[in-house]
This record gives structure tokens, sequence and C-alpha cells, in this order.
């Protein structure tokens, strides 16, 4: 998540002159993208000044003065980190990056990827074309990737799950081996290696068993993943439906907070006398993109299908 920065007086004072008339039309592209970047950098969570930034680009996308190069990987990070949902610009966004993708560096297509993975609003079935662009842009540049960066990209091809026709098994081997340097000469913080391990979960997805990352990295990624699970508190809500769910008949048992095979903890695990054991995640809003959206964020997405 973008810090929390800039006085609000002043970003109150923006707002007001973006949705004064004609105010952010006036804006060119490049313009356009590093106001976005700035309010979410500053920790901006209104969703006024986004949707008549992205309004105002949608248009203004591809050429002859369209957003090229970095700016169209900045403006997709803040509208991601903003929680911004507009499905027709984050496929706008996604055509514009695959036309540009060779002039992006290893960072850009970081932020790209993990972008159109939180927001979970470009589908590799709608997109194919940029995650195979992607693959093969990341592919040439491995090498001037970093931990932060390489494990951002893990972590979004995972959520993204592309098919091996889309990435291929050439691609996901050299990632392993990459993030295996990175390991042996750079820490990784824990945050990183839970991102790891969860690439880890989808390259067993696949199916891939040739491009499995060193068990000594695979086991360290697990532990950190395992760490952070059992730090997260329970909510009221979960509480309350646990409550719920042991006066059903047939229910012998609720367990809260269990931690499953894969490294997950699950919100629930009910036993049921004649289902089997079931388990339960209780969604608050923050599994959603915002309040009121019903399109669950490329985290809430991943952890439900490595659960099956």
């Amino acid at each position: 998540d973008a810090p929390s920065a800039g006085p609000p007086p002043l970003r109150a004072a923006l707002c007001a002159e973006l949705l004064a008339e004609g105010r952010a039309a006036a804006l060119n592209p490049a313009e356009l993208a590093i106001t976005l970047w700035a309010f979410a950098t500053a920790g901006h969570t209104g969703g006024e000044p986004y949707r008549c930034l992205g309004e105002a680009l949608m248009p203004r996308l591809f050429p002859p003065r369209g957003l090229e190069g970095q700016a169209i990987s900045n403006a997709a990070w803040a509208l991601a980190t903003a929680r911004h949902e507009n499905p027709r610009l984050f496929s706008a966004l996604a055509q514009a990056a695959a036309a540009n993708i060779d002039r992006l560096g290893a960072l850009d297509l970081s932020n790209l990827a993990w972008a159109f993975a939180w927001s979970s609003q470009v589908p590799v079935a709608e997109h194919p074309a940029f995650y195979s662009r992607l693959g093969s842009a990341s592919l040439v540049r491995l090498s001037d990737f970093d931990g932060g960066s390489l494990s951002n990209l893990a972590w979004a091809l995972a959520v993204a799950s592309p098919s091996p026709d889309v990435l291929d098994a050439v691609a996901a081997a050299a990632l392993s081996e990459r993030l295996a340097e990175v390991h042996g000469s750079t820490a990784l913080n824990v945050g990183q290696l839970c991102q790891v391990h969860q690439y880890h979960l989808w390259l067993e997805e696949r199916g891939d068993v040739v491009e499995t990352l060193p068990e000594a990295l695979r086991e360290q990624a697990r532990d950190s993943f395992l760490g952070m699970a059992q730090l997260a508190p329970s909510s009221r809500m979960q509480r309350l439906v646990a409550r719920e769910l042991r006066a059903v008949g047939g229910v012998r048992s609720v367990e809260e907070e269990v931690v499953v095979a894969q490294g997950y903890t699950v919100d629930l695990l009910v036993q049921h006398a004649d289902f089997g054991p079931l388990a339960v995640e209780v969604d608050g809003p923050h599994h959603f993109l915002s309040e009121g959206s019903r399109r669950p964020t490329g985290a809430t997405q991943l952890k439900r299908r490595q659960l099956r």
C-alpha cells in the first residue's frame, strides 16, 4: 500500500481544481499519469480524482500522442493502489502496455504486473497477448530485477495464472532460477518470501515440477508465510459466523483460524455429520476492491483458488 503523506487540505484543494470543469482534460497524457501517481503515493483514498483523471486519460492512451513507457506503468500502479474499479480503463491500459512493453524497465514491468494482478481487472483469458509479451519482456530483463521487483512479478503471475501456452515452462524455469540467485545474494524480506511461497504453490498447480525452487528457499518462504498467517486477528464478524454455525443441525464442531496444507489460514473449519470438513472464509470489506464492490482483490482470488 502507498504511504500516507502530504497535507490533506492541499490534496482537497487539488481535487477541487481537478474536478472543476475542463481542468483534467487540459492535462496531456503524461501529466495525467504523474498526477494519478502523486495522489496514490500520497495515500489519497477518495475516488473522485481517480475517476476524473481516468476518464480524461482513457481516450488518450494510444498514438499519435498517447501514453508511453513508464507513464503507463505509473498510471496502472496508481489506479490499483487506490483500489479504483474501472475494467474498461484497465483493459485499455493493458492494450497500451502491450504496445509499449519493450520500452519498460524491470521495475516498470514488475509494477505493471502487480497492478493488473492486484486489481483483478485484466484477466488472462481476455488479454493473452499482454501476458505473453510481459513474460517475454521480463525474461529478457531478468538480470535487472532485484528481490522486490522479482517477488512482485512472481506473485502477480501466480494471481493471473497464465497457462503454459501463454507463459511457457522455459520462462517459469528462468524466473525460478533468478529467484534462487537473488535469494542467495540478498536477503528477501518476509513479505517477499510470502509472495515466493504463493508463486511456488502456483508452479505446483501448473505441474511445473522441473521449475520448482530450491528446497532451502521453499522452506524459508513457507515458514514466513505461516508466520504472517498466524498474526492475522479474527474479526468480530468471523466470531459471529462461527457462533451461528455451531447452532446449525449436523455441525459437530467449528474451529477458527485453522492452518491447512498449503500454509493458508482458513477462517473457519466446520466438521459436519453429512458433508464432512468444510472450509469457510468470512470475507470482510478488505477482501474487495472498494466499499460496496463485489470484485475481489487479486490476493483474495489467489487464496480462494489455491485453497481448492
